[in-house]
């Protein structure tokens, strides 16, 4: 790798470590130490990265940044948490000077996009979806060529991207920049003469990369701006990959309910399995009044759930923000992790952080795998797993009786069934 541009001089080993992908197309992976979804993290890092990118943008657009932005750099850096330097940065909000939409990328952003959303007052929030959706069209639908699963589809209510000044985009890395080519191009084709803000922790794109988001850039006659808390550019040496095992699919059975005192009324559309989606995710739209509600129901939530000295939260597919803020309103030493399409080698070596995984049929989608890694080695006395929506009981008992030889589980369904 080359030398590297970084925000608060954060260091590389802090924002992520390097695996193997199971993919063709694409053999590497930056595991992210702080977005909670292939390694557990303390909510609080997550949340703050998110801080910390809307607070570049505050500096971009002539706003004071949030106080405690250097105090999240440190924490992120030395992973030493600190409750109420997380709280009081949440408390920072601030207004744009033009009608912004804020778009995270499924499904590693989803939570990243929300918590720099968060910070801002009159604003409106959407995340790309690999859902296909019955009795509803998608606005548009773009690639990224490179992924398990290539097509992102975003489901925009009428009027959010017509009315936008500027449209900000959040994904967790850009490696080539394709896939943010991608994006604006879509999006300029329908909706034309935006501005465009790229929001990222990583960005790795060379010369030529960055020449080919200019050209877009310039003809179309847009303004693109790239921010990240770090670039650089690094260099892969191909090389033969390592054969990887069959990954047995779990499935052992049980007989555990969900608890659906938690629930939050859901949005009208449903999938072909009958699966229902949150309104505060932001898969449909979500407004900066509405979000904050958000920080009601973790509140009361985590109020109503068995206490515990290490919480371990578990979210589900693009489902990332929710589990963050019921993590940080359950406090003690709690970590968010969420389950994953992204397959990824793993290996018991030192230094790898990807150590082991388990593959299961998603619950109530149509033969869909997932992943959650190295479970075993996360220090908890108690899981709480929060299901978007239980159709099928018996779908989800392999996950739940493989997540019981942990610790106790806490299995809640936040919508109700159709």
């Amino acid at each position: 790798m080359s030398a590297c541009e970084s925000y608060a001089n954060l260091p590389m080993e802090s924002l992520f470590s390097m695996a193997l992908r199971v993919n063709k197309k694409r053999q590497f992976l930056f595991v992210s130490k702080l977005i909670a979804k292939h390694l557990a993290v303390h909510p609080a890092l997550a949340l703050g990265t998110g801080s910390l990118l809307a607070s570049l943008l505050m500096e971009k657009s002539g706003i004071p940044p949030i106080p405690q932005a250097q105090q999240i750099a440190e924490m992120i850096e030395s992973g030493e948490v600190c409750l109420e330097t997380s709280r009081q940065a949440l408390a920072y909000r601030a207004a744009l000077p033009e009608r912004t939409v804020f778009i995270g990328m499924a499904e590693t952003a989803t939570g990243l996009g929300h918590a720099v959303f968060h910070h801002f007052d009159e604003a409106s929030y959407i995340h790309t979806t690999r859902e296909e959706i019955i009795g509803v069209s998608p606005t548009f639908v773009f690639e990224e060529e490179h992924s398990h699963a290539t097509s992102h589809r975003v489901y925009a209510p009428a009027g959010m991207l017509e009315d936008a000044g500027t449209i900000v985009l959040i994904d967790d890395e850009i490696s080539t920049g394709n896939t943010l080519v991608n994006l604006i191009t879509a999006l300029d084709a329908q909706f034309p003469g935006k501005k465009y803000i790229s929001l990222s922790i990583l960005d790795w794109r060379n010369k030529s990369q960055k020449q080919k988001l200019a050209k877009l850039a310039e003809t179309r006659n847009l303004a693109i701006e790239v921010l990240s808390l770090l670039a650089g550019e690094f260099t892969l040496y191909h090389s033969d990959s390592p054969e990887e095992g069959d990954v047995p699919l779990l499935r052992e059975t049980g007989s555990a309910a969900p608890n659906r005192s938690a629930q939050i009324p859901p949005v009208a559309y449903a999938s072909a399995g009958g699966q229902r989606y949150l309104p505060f995710t932001g898969r449909f739209g979500l407004t900066s009044r509405r979000h904050l509600e958000i920080g009601q129901w973790a509140e009361q939530t985590a109020k109503m759930v068995k206490a515990a000295d290490k919480p371990l939260v578990i979210g589900i597919g693009e489902n990332m923000y929710l589990p963050l803020r019921f993590g940080l309103a359950l406090g003690g030493d709690v970590k968010v992790q969420t389950a994953t399409r992204s397959p990824i080698f793993a290996a018991e070596e030192e230094g790898y952080p990807i150590k082991e995984k388990v593959l299961f049929k998603l619950p109530d989608a149509e033969d869909v795998n997932h992943f959650l890694y190295n479970i075993s080695k996360v220090d908890t006395d108690r899981i709480y797993l929060l299901a978007e929506s239980v159709v099928e009981e018996e779908s989800w008992q392999p996950l739940i009786s493989y997540l019981e030889k942990k610790a106790p589980v806490e299995w809640l369904s936040l919508t109700d069934k159709l």
